[in-house]
C-alpha cells in the first residue's frame, strides 16, 4: 500500500508491527515477524530515514505519528509529481517547436487549457527570428500593468527582430500603456492604431499565426496557424490593415520650440487619437488639467483643431 510513497512491502510489515508494539529494538521485531535482523535492521534504517520511525535510547524504536509522517511523505511525492509534470511540460513545448520547423501537414493546431496556451504563447515570443506582427487588442489574460512588456520586447528590438504592431485604440487608453508604446517606439518597434480591430492576432516570421478560438480570450483556447492559404490570408489582413492604421510616433521634446517633455507627450496622445479622457487618464490629470495642457500645445502650433495640430506637427518634423 506504502510503495506508492517510496515503502517497500517488507518496510510497511516492519512499520505496522512497530505500531502494535511498545518501544521495541531491532531484534524484538525480527522475533515479532519471524525474520532475521539483519533484514530488519536495514528496513528499520530506512523507516528513519523516511520519517516513519524515530530512535530512542538503548536501541529502541518508536513509530511517528502515521497521520504526519505519511501525510509528508505524500506532500512530498506530489512535489516530485509536479516537477515531473513541469518537465514532460517542456518536452511537449520542444515536440510542438520540432513539428512547427519540419512545417507539419495539418495547417491548423488547437492549443487549449490556460496552462499549455501559456507555455506555448512565452515560448513563440522569445523564438522569433526575424518579425513579429501583431494586433493588440483588449481585454487582456495578464493586465498590461503587471506586465513588462518593454523588458519582454527589448531583447527582441535589440537583436533586430522587426516589431510591427497596431493597437486598438482603447489599448491605448488604459494607464501608463501608450507611455509603455513610446518607450518601445524608441527601441525601434514600429506602432500603429486603429479605432478597432477584428481579433487579437500574432504572427511570428510569417511562417506561423496565433488567433484565439474563444472570443479575445488568448489564455482559453487558440489556433496554430501553420504555412498555409489560411496564413497568407492573415498576413493579408495584417498589411490591409497597416495600411489604413495611424502611425504613432514619439515626439521628443524640443526647448528650442518651446516643447518641454510634457508637451511632447500631450502631442504623442494626440497624435494617436487619444479623447480628452485618455490623456488625463494617461496624465494622472483631471480633465479640465488636460484640456489645458492640450491647448498649450495647439496655441504653440499656432492651430485651434487636433488636425490642424497634426498637421503642424508633421510640417515641422515633430511627428
Amino acid at each position: 500500500m506504502l510503495e506508492a510513497v517510496g515503502v517497500s512491502a517488507f518496510e510497511e510489515r516492519v512499520y505496522r508491527a512497530l505500531l502494535s508494539l511498545t518501544d521495541s529494538s531491532a531484534a524484538d521485531l525480527a522475533d515479532a515477524l519471524r525474520e532475521p535482523a539483519r533484514k530488519v535492521s536495514p528496513a528499520l534504517a530506512r523507516l528513519e530515514e523516511l520519517g516513519l520511525v524515530r530512535r530512542m535510547a538503548e536501541r529502541l524504536y518508536t513509530p511517528v505519528s502515521p497521520e504526519a509522517a505519511i501525510g509528508m511523505l505524500v506532500n512530498q511525492r506530489r512535489a516530485e509529481l509536479d516537477e515531473v509534470r513541469g518537465v514532460a511540460a517542456e518536452f511537449v513545448d520542444a515536440f510542438r517547436l520540432r513539428d512547427l520547423r519540419n512545417h507539419p501537414a495539418h495547417p491548423v493546431e488547437v492549443v487549449s487549457g490556460p496552462d499549455e496556451v501559456r507555455r506555448f504563447s512565452v515560448g513563440m515570443q522569445h523564438n522569433p527570428e526575424k518579425s513579429v506582427l501583431s494586433f493588440d487588442k483588449p481585454p487582456y489574460a495578464t493586465p498590461p500593468a503587471g506586465y513588462d512588456e518593454v523588458a519582454a520586447e527589448r531583447p527582441l528590438l535589440e537583436r533586430g527582430v522587426e516589431m510591427r504592431v497596431i493597437y486598438e485604440r482603447p489599448a491605448l487608453h488604459l494607464s501608463g500603456r501608450l507611455a509603455n508604446v513610446t518607450e518601445l517606439i524608441r527601441l525601434g518597434e514600429k506602432a500603429r492604431t486603429l479605432p478597432e480591430l477584428p481579433v487579437k492576432l500574432y504572427i511570428y516570421d510569417r511562417r506561423l499565426a496565433i488567433v484565439p478560438l474563444s472570443g479575445n480570450h488568448v489564455s482559453e483556447a487558440i489556433a496554430v496557424v501553420h504555412p498555409s492559404a489560411l496564413l497568407d490570408a492573415l498576413i493579408a489582413l495584417f498589411e490591409a490593415y497597416w495600411e489604413q492604421a495611424t502611425p504613432i510616433v514619439a515626439v521628443p521634446s524640443r526647448a528650442s520650440d518651446g516643447l518641454g517633455p510634457q508637451e511632447a507627450r500631450v502631442l504623442t496622445m494626440l497624435g494617436a487619437g487619444l479623447s480628452d479622457q485618455a490623456i488625463a487618464r494617461q496624465l494622472g490629470v483631471s480633465l479640465r488639467t488636460a484640456r489645458r495642457r492640450i491647448t498649450t500645445v495647439l496655441e504653440l502650433l499656432h492651430t485651434s483643431t487636433r488636425f490642424q495640430a497634426g498637421a503642424a506637427a508633421a510640417h515641422r518634423n515633430w511627428i
